[in-house]
């Protein structure tokens, strides 16, 4: 049995692996943390039988690190993010603090618990959309997991 801790979980993205590895590891727990800001609903995660809501931010060092702690996180899966790439161009603090700083804070918190020695493992994954891969037109090869970033 692993413990999650899914950033981001309450999106469209996020929301939909909860459900995919609640289908696929119905043992595991999956403790979704989310601002439920623009892009965030309760109701993405209803029916994950072993999803447990947080609501808070991913800026929070001390909660992510009780969040660790407490449930004895093994795996951050990192899907909270600003989204849609024409909003940042109208207000781009907000992108630098959660895209940028909050992920900043997910990474102190998780050294600050895991690098503690508890011996098990650990996995950070932060997930991206394809908008790190710069624009594509109509007559190039589709990105693959090979493609250089050219954001």
């Amino acid at each position: 049995m692993a413990n999650l801790l899914v950033t981001g979980g309450a999106g469209f993205i996020g929301g939909n692996f909860v459900h995919y590895w609640n289908a696929k590891h119905p043992e595991d727990r999956v403790i979704v943390l989310d601002a439920l800001t623009y892009a965030g609903n309760r109701s993405t995660i209803e029916g994950a039988p072993n999803a447990e809501l947080v609501v808070g931010d991913i800026r929070d060092t001390e909660l992510v690190e009780r969040l660790l702690r407490e449930h004895g996180i093994t795996t951050l899966v990192h899907f909270a993010a600003e989204s849609h790439v024409d909003r940042s161009i109208t207000g781009p603090d907000a992108f630098i603090d959660t895209n940028i700083l909050g992920t900043n804070s997910l990474l102190k918190a998780a050294r600050a618990v895991w690098l503690a020695g508890d011996g098990i493992p650990h996995r950070f994954h932060h997930i991206s959309t394809d908008e790190v891969f710069g624009s594509l037109g109509p007559s190039d090869p589709a990105f693959s997991e090979t493609t250089p970033y050219a954001p």
